[in-house]
């Protein structure tokens, strides 16, 4: 007799975890029930659910000490007892959760797959049941070992993202993509793979690399990111005497940022004029190759350059890495843990 799948799942609230009330959203505990009454209710396959609740919070309000409850309640289950691991959480920081999980917890040999909804159960056109439904699937048929999201867009195609490349869902149609774009399509056929040299292959996937993390027991260095705008006046930034160990500067799309700006504007004089902290800068692509002269001189000022990782996944990674004491956080800032980077290999893009 075939054993029955166990999936651990996490109820942490979010959109998928609430209801609608005089045209006002909120978590309500009782839905992650009807999630599973309703999924029960549609689907055929038994499958045995053991339910935590780590918090029950709107997701915007969601801070790092909140990946640290998430981290502790896998860390405090034998990962290997369960088949898959699915985290209800909403949608406005998942991608940030999702990075931390990576970033969090020794490289897992089960598949953790997180979920939102665009609206809340029940609502018209919620997607909150498609994707709950598919992370199921996916636990049950792929097996696939590491972190990853599962999401439904507005085109009706559901989308499978490693967790370190989801991006913030649009504004317009509550989408979500991946940075380097998604590592696949899953319907009832399965994982359907885009061939692209950006991803790693299935080969790699159903292999993991079982390597520790460094631990991380509590967020006390502060780290602060700053987007680049036309007219961003940094000497409003007062980072003396406060906490913070690090900043993450997202600049223009090849990296470039102001650097002859006048009253406030150059980040060239910010990064001189606070030298105490890290500045880290994206978006690179290749720092051994051409630069813009504002590229080189920040660089030159001692700006320290990612390359080809996305804002949320470099953002998180930072905190993680100011807040561990088992290497240097540059040399945690280098170190891959679950494709963050976006790599060109010749063996990558095929699904074998």
């Amino acid at each position: 007799m075939e054993k029955t799948p166990k999936i651990l799942l996490l109820l942490t609230g979010g959109t998928i975890g609430s209801a609608v009330n005089d045209h006002c959203i909120n978590v309500d505990s009782r839905r992650g029930d009807d999630l599973l009454a309703m999924y029960k209710e549609q689907n055929s396959p038994e499958v045995e659910f053991e339910v935590v609740r780590p918090f029950n919070i709107l997701s915007e309000n969601a801070e790092p000490q909140h990946w640290l409850q998430i981290i502790e309640v896998l860390q405090s289950h034998r990962l290997s007892d369960y088949d898959g691991v699915i985290i209800a959480h909403g949608s406005d920081t998942l991608p940030y959760t999702a990075a931390a999980l990576a970033y969090g917890l020794d490289s897992p040999s089960i598949p953790i797959v997180l979920v939102a909804a665009n609206y809340a159960i029940g609502e018209p056109n919620s997607n909150a049941i498609a994707n709950f439904s598919a992370a199921v699937a996916f636990i049950i048929n792929m097996k696939l070992p590491g972190f990853y999201a599962i999401y439904k867009n507005s085109d009706d195609v559901t989308y499978v993202h490693l967790a370190t490349r989801l991006l913030e869902a649009d504004w317009l149609k509550d989408d979500f993509t991946s940075f380097g774009g998604p590592l696949g399509e899953f319907d009832q056929r399965g994982l359907c793979c885009v061939p692209t040299a950006k991803n790693p292959t299935m080969i790699k996937l159903y292999n993991p690399s079982l390597d520790d993390v460094p631990s991380v027991k509590e967020f006390r260095n502060d780290v602060l990111a700053l987007r680049a705008y036309p007219g961003l006046n940094y000497e409003v930034i007062e980072l003396r005497n406060r906490p913070i160990r690090a900043v993450l500067h997202s600049l223009y799309h090849c990296g470039s940022g102001n650097i002859s700006g006048e009253n406030g504007t150059s980040l060239l004089a910010f990064i001189k004029n606070n030298p105490n902290v890290d500045h880290y800068m994206i978006s690179y692509k290749n720092i051994h190759g051409d630069l813009y002269a504002s590229c080189q001189a920040l660089i030159a000022a001692g700006g320290i350059p990612l390359e080809n990782i996305s804002f949320e996944a470099a953002v998180t990674k930072l905190n993680f890495a100011y807040n561990q004491q088992e290497c240097s956080p540059l040399s945690y800032m280098k170190r891959e843990f679950f494709y963050e980077f976006l790599r060109d290999a010749p063996e990558n893009g095929y699904v074998i």
